[in-house]
């Protein structure tokens, strides 16, 4: 980084199928929903690496309980690569969307609203 003020930090998410992520970046975003009928706030942060990945975390819950996921997002090629810390796929941009939200168990009315955040923001990454 050549030693420049990025306002990078040390950063350390866990998700709840027992991955750690542990990476020197900076929070550039972020939106939030809350449910209504469930009661679940869903918070979520966006982040990028020193290595120009893409980092989402995904922070939900309400009273009884609390869901936290992680996905690692990088640009290969015409396709998006994805990890959760144990698996790692490789996606189009179109299945990117629809994997990532039901692996975050985001329901369809929440969909849109955090689609056009998460588009924004993966044009960064192109």
């Amino acid at each position: 980084m050549g030693g420049e003020d990025t306002g990078a930090e040390k950063i350390f998410l866990r998700g709840d199928n027992g991955a750690e992520f542990q990476f020197t970046g900076r929070q550039y975003g972020g939106t939030s929903y809350f449910d209504e009928e469930t009661g679940t706030l869903t918070l979520l942060r966006l982040y990028i690496t020193e290595n120009r990945e893409q980092v989402f975390s995904f922070i939900s819950g309400s009273e009884l309980k609390k869901k936290r996921n992680f996905y690692v997002v990088s640009k290969d090629g015409e396709m998006y690569r994805i990890s959760n810390g144990i698996q790692t796929l490789t996606l189009p941009e179109d299945l990117l969307f629809a994997t990532v939200f039901g692996l975050c168990g985001i329901n369809p009315e929440q969909e849109e609203e955090f689609k056009t955040v998460f588009e924004n923001y993966l044009r960064m990454l192109a």
